[in-house]
């Protein structure tokens, strides 16, 4: 049924457009492959007074049992073109290109720049928006230009590198700007036969007995790597129904690390959990914080549990409602706050949640 020659539906169940394989329907939904198509289902949702979601690959979202009240907006604009400046090339990619396949085509090539954010589900648009980042890369690093919508107005923007303010798994995009933009391309600046970023130790252990690592030797390192972790969601891997990372790692004072490294440290399994930054804060692991709270690997309850290969990754067992993996969420970042009085943060968007679908975390909180 379309409303409109952009053929916009009603009621699509939205469970099987997310990797957590939850969610309600959408009261309107429709695919957009260009930028005007964008701009159109932009000025729909306005006439109709709908609000509005942008859904890319649907790896980083967890969708309410109730669905979406407004218009979803499925972003496939494609598109890929490269340009030399100087020693540089400047690849462009459309919002709705798979990241995954994005950075496999990048490796080939042999640019470097993006290969340790190998294996990230998600969409190029979506890559900004977070400053999506692993292994001592973070996509800011390369990004030139962030082109897009404004939603209000329809009208194309283009947005500078310093003008998105990326921070950590931040940019203007999800903070100060949120839902003001719909983006359309992002340009990267990679160099063509670089040096392979090799920064962590898990990554410099899988590559030991290769003496002059290639960029895809790097890429193909991150991928198992990831793999391993449950990380991967791809066909042909073994997969499982999650949003990747739940939470953000913290970042805490030294006082704060001080504390709390007394208590990790005074017990045994977990390492390389905490990461000094140069503004004198510590940036720590959740996963770390999530174990040492009383939530091994494989903690299952009901549908809904801990990955059995990741502490940071809940997951969806099968037939989990949204319901039961916001409540167990809850569980974990109170007993977390509990045991170390950090708070941990979402990285998962919640969508179609009324008011603080976490609930509110304090000494006197009560869970899901």
């Amino acid at each position: 049924m379309a409303d409109n020659a952009l053929a916009i539906q009603k009621k699509v169940p939205l469970a099987g457009f997310t990797t957590f394989g939850v969610g309600g329907p959408a009261h309107r939904f429709v695919e957009v492959s260009t930028q005007e198509e964008a701009a159109q289902a932009l000025a729909f949702a306005s006439e109709q007074g709908l609000p509005f979601f942008v859904l890319g690959g649907g790896s980083n979202v967890l969708i309410s049992d109730n669905g979406f009240p407004g218009l979803v907006i499925l972003n496939r604009i494609k598109g890929f073109s490269v340009a030399r400046d100087d020693d540089s090339v400047l690849v462009t990619a459309g919002g709705g290109e798979d990241w995954q396949d994005f950075a496999d085509r990048c490796a080939a090539e042999g640019w470097q720049g993006i290969e340790c954010l190998a294996g990230i589900p998600g969409t190029v648009g979506a890559s900004p928006v977070q400053n999506i980042g692993a292994y001592g890369q973070e996509v800011s690093q390369t990004i030139v230009q962030v082109e897009a919508l404004e939603t209000a107005t329809g009208n194309a923007v283009r947005f500078q590198k310093e003008q998105c303010r990326f921070g950590y798994r931040g940019s203007i995009f999800n903070s100060t700007e949120a839902g003001r933009y719909l983006i359309t391309g992002v340009t990267f600046r990679l160099v063509p036969g670089g040096a392979p970023l090799i920064a962590y130790r898990e990554l410099e252990e899988r590559l030991a007995a290769n003496t002059v690592p290639t960029i895809v030797d790097v890429r193909d390192a991150v991928v198992a790597i990831r793999e391993g972790k449950g990380l991967l969601i791809r066909e042909g891997f073994d997969s499982f129904k999650s949003a990747g990372s739940f939470f953000k790692n913290p970042i805490v004072t030294a006082g704060e690390y001080e504390s709390i490294a007394r208590v990790v440290e005074g017990a045994d399994g977990f390492a390389n959990w905490a990461w000094p930054m140069e503004s004198g804060t510590v940036k720590i692991s959740a996963a770390c914080l999530i174990q040492y709270a009383g939530f091994q690997r494989g903690h299952r309850k009901g549908a809904v549990g801990i990955s059995p290969r990741h502490t940071l990754i809940m997951v969806n067992y099968g037939g989990a409602s949204a319901r039961e993996i916001i409540g167990f969420a809850a569980e974990v970042r109170q007993r977390v706050y509990d045991r170390f009085g950090v708070p941990l943060v979402p990285e998962v968007r919640l969508i179609g949640f009324d008011g603080t679908p976490l609930g509110e975390i304090g000494p006197s909180a009560t869970t899901h």
